[in-house]
């Protein structure tokens, strides 16, 4: 036999050339051709020798065959019994080995899809010793190639110990509405061009109009929250492919080809309200589908009360189906520090904690608005009371003492919206801010190169339990 080049495994036809194959066997059945069926539907040449060889054995042994009842076909008339025999054999070796290659070829596509999520893996993972290598002040290490045997475990512990301490800023855009705004505010244009791209957008929400209307010179990372669309109990009578497109796949793909990218940075599993999250399994199904795709880069969740034991119940499931949990996403702040606990167990676990509403609800938090000051320095209506004011103002008077004592030090025009901001990133969260307004946007821009000291967080620790105590039980703002 001449084999071509690419054969039937190679040639990309997967699973197709197989049923293909299969048809061609049982056409040529009928003719007593199977042997040169096959080869044909494979991509083999037999010889000369010996396709005249099948031509004048096949045809005069296969063509016809017994069938029940004892009465033997008008083909088959004059046929040896022998030979009878070896045609039956020879049918049912056919069908065995059909079967067999297209169970083979199943395989296949399935190790297809799992090599190529091992070679995304394997760039990641290279991309992080890099990195690694860089904080480490290896630059020289950085630029050689880092093959499989080198390895090492401090590699590994370092690059754990990163993911821990990671503290990034990023942009919100959960009160971006196409009723309020005709085009992004001037702060994201601005952020993203001084490198701020970690970008929080809620899949098919209006936000996705007024980002996809944005023309920049990089491309944002986009943090993806995606409620799963319910499956009105029909989850277990519909066909997988059907419910993982429903409920996950399609309204992520229908949002990122607004934006304009082919995956997205992170993909986080969100729920809205405080009950209790619970997914059906063919939602974190879904989700592992997406992710071996090749449409998310890393998975997250996003609940308001998300607790311990909630993380480690999606951690669980996610491992299960061969992918890691890499961030939680909760409110934290000055006003609400619920959370702290459950931040220090995700930065135990590795896994990054977004911080949403790191100024507090109405930015109350952020030392903009203050009872002496209720219009934050603009000429407007107030749009706090006294009544909701002078409860903060030990907080209020924390946050302006400490941004003195940082503008001394640092020699840079440091308020209090970034002393609010950077405590949070000193609890280990990276915090998501809205950029409505362009102080905002320049109090994110204030945050870099330098950090709290521990009396100054201290201090603001203890204003803030100083505003509890005078505070309603279970008050959060």
């Amino acid at each position: 036999l001449k084999l071509p080049e690419e054969g039937l495994l190679n040639s990309g036809r997967g699973c197709s050339g197989w049923v293909a194959l299969a048809m061609a066997m049982a056409v040529a059945d009928v003719a007593g051709q199977v042997p040169l069926a096959f080869l044909a539907a494979a991509g083999a040449t037999p010889s000369v020798a010996s396709r005249s060889h099948l031509q004048r054995h096949g045809s005069a042994h296969l063509r016809g065959g017994g069938s029940g009842g004892g009465v033997a076909p008008e083909s088959s008339i004059g046929m040896p019994a022998s030979a009878q025999e070896e045609l039956a054999w020879r049918r049912i070796v056919g069908v065995v080995a059909v079967t067999m290659l297209g169970v083979a070829a199943t395989g296949v596509a399935r190790r297809r899809g799992a090599l190529a999520a091992a070679r995304r893996h394997q760039r990641n993972w290279a991309a992080g010793q890099v990195l690694v290598a860089l904080a480490a002040g290896k630059g020289g290490a950085a630029d050689e190639e880092i093959g499989d045997d080198e390895l090492k475990f401090e590699m590994i512990d370092a690059l754990i110990a990163k993911s821990r301490n990671a503290s990034e800023i990023g942009i919100t855009t959960c009160d971006w509405h196409t009723e309020v705004y005709d085009e992004a505010p001037e702060g994201y244009k601005m952020l993203l061009d001084k490198g701020i791209d970690m970008v929080d957008v809620e899949v098919g929400s209006t936000a996705v109009t007024l980002l996809a209307d944005v023309l920049t010179n990089d491309q944002p990372r986009y943090c993806m929250r995606l409620t799963p669309r319910p499956t009105y109990g029909l989850g277990m009578m519909l066909s997988k492919k059907l419910v993982y497109n429903w409920t996950v796949i399609h309204p992520l793909e229908t949002t990122m080809k607004k934006l304009g990218v082919e995956t997205a940075e992170m993909l986080m599993l969100h729920t809205e309200g405080g009950a209790r999250m619970n997914f059906a399994f063919w939602v974190y199904d879904a989700v592992a589908e997406a992710y071996r795709n090749g449409l998310c880069n890393k998975v997250g969740l996003s609940h308001a009360n998300a607790d311990i034991s909630t993380v480690k119940r999606v951690q669980d499931e996610l491992q299960r189906r061969g992918v890691s949990l890499s961030s939680v996403r909760l409110p934290l702040s000055l006003l609400d520090r619920s959370a702290l606990e459950l931040v220090q167990e995700c930065k135990r676990l590795g896994i990054q904690v977004f911080a949403t509403t790191p100024l507090g609800r109405d930015e109350l938090a952020s030392g903009r608005y203050t009872a002496s000051n209720p219009t934050g320095g603009e000429i407007a209506v107030p749009r706090f009371t006294l009544a909701q004011l002078i409860p903060l103002r030990p907080l209020h008077e924390a946050l302006a003492n400490v941004a003195a004592r940082v503008r001394s030090r640092t020699e840079k025009l440091v308020g209090t919206t970034t002393i609010t901001l950077q405590w949070v990133r000193t609890k280990g969260a990276s915090p998501f801010c809205d950029v409505e307004s362009e102080a905002n946007a320049k109090a994110i821009l204030m945050c870099q190169d330098w950090k709290l000291e521990p009396d100054e967080v201290a201090m603001l620790d203890k204003a803030a339990d100083e505003v509890d105590k005078n505070r309603p039980a279970g008050y959060r703002g």
